[in-house]
């Protein structure tokens, strides 16, 4: 009830649920269940994934935003346990990632 799309509902329509397209609420179901098979929400799924890119483990960094306490604390989270993902669950988000290769573009 506190998230952008509710508090502002003219932020980012293309990926809100009243006006994204199928393949971009489909894929946001995917992962959501990929993330709750592994104990996590999406947001902690899609922190770890990026932690999870050499590129970004190496030498770069992961940028986190938040509008309450509550969601900087669950943003947060991946960065002060284990929270690497094993081969078989890259490879499902890869999956998702392959039918809805650009959500914003899947208007």
């Amino acid at each position: 009830s506190n998230s952008r799309f509710i508090r502002y509902p003219e932020y980012m329509q293309r990926w809100s649920p009243s006006t994204a397209s199928q393949p971009t609420l489909d894929a946001t179901e995917e992962y959501a269940r990929i993330a709750n098979e592994v104990g996590m929400t999406p947001s902690q799924l899609a922190i770890a994934f990026v932690r999870s890119r050499e590129f970004v483990s190496r030498n770069g960094s992961t940028i986190v935003g938040a509008t309450t306490m509550e969601q900087l604390e669950e943003n947060l989270a991946p960065f002060g346990q284990e929270a690497e993902l094993d081969d078989e669950i890259l490879a499902k988000i890869n999956e998702v990632h392959m039918k809805c290769r650009d959500p914003c573009c899947s208007l």
